[in-house]
């Protein structure tokens, strides 16, 4: 990772946690999903959403909110579609990097997708 390698994760940090203080309004414990993937020849199956949706029971019990990074734009549609909201769009590599992460002087760099999902209110959490 080198000396370079860690001065962008520190970078990378810096802007998730800006992001989540902004997103998740002062709220300091929550569910944080950092991976969920689906191999390519079993994606359209609905495997993530059901997966989503159990995470998100859980935290519906725990009245905690989920806080995530989509990472690709159909993520980011699953998520919206479940009634995550976006925080805002993070720019990663700008003028560094193409879409596709390769090396790219002047390149639009990556995108990601802040998001967090709130969960219902229910009687016994108000009173």
């Amino acid at each position: 990772m080198g000396l370079a390698g860690i001065k962008r994760l520190w970078e990378f940090s810096g802007i998730i946690d800006n992001a989540k203080r902004k997103g998740l309004r002062g709220q300091s414990r929550y569910y944080y999903v950092f991976s969920l993937g689906t191999e390519h020849e079993h994606r359209g199956k609905g495997l993530a959403k059901a997966i989503m949706q159990d995470h998100q029971q859980t935290a519906q019990a725990a009245n905690l909110p989920i806080w995530l990074e989509a990472t690709t734009a159909s993520s980011r549609a699953l998520y919206l579609s479940m009634g995550f909201e976006e925080v805002e769009e993070i720019r990663l590599g700008k003028g560094k990097v193409a879409f596709d992460a390769g090396l790219q002087s002047g390149g639009p760099g990556v995108s990601l997708w802040a998001m967090v999902w709130w969960p219902t209110p229910t009687p016994e959490a108000t009173s």
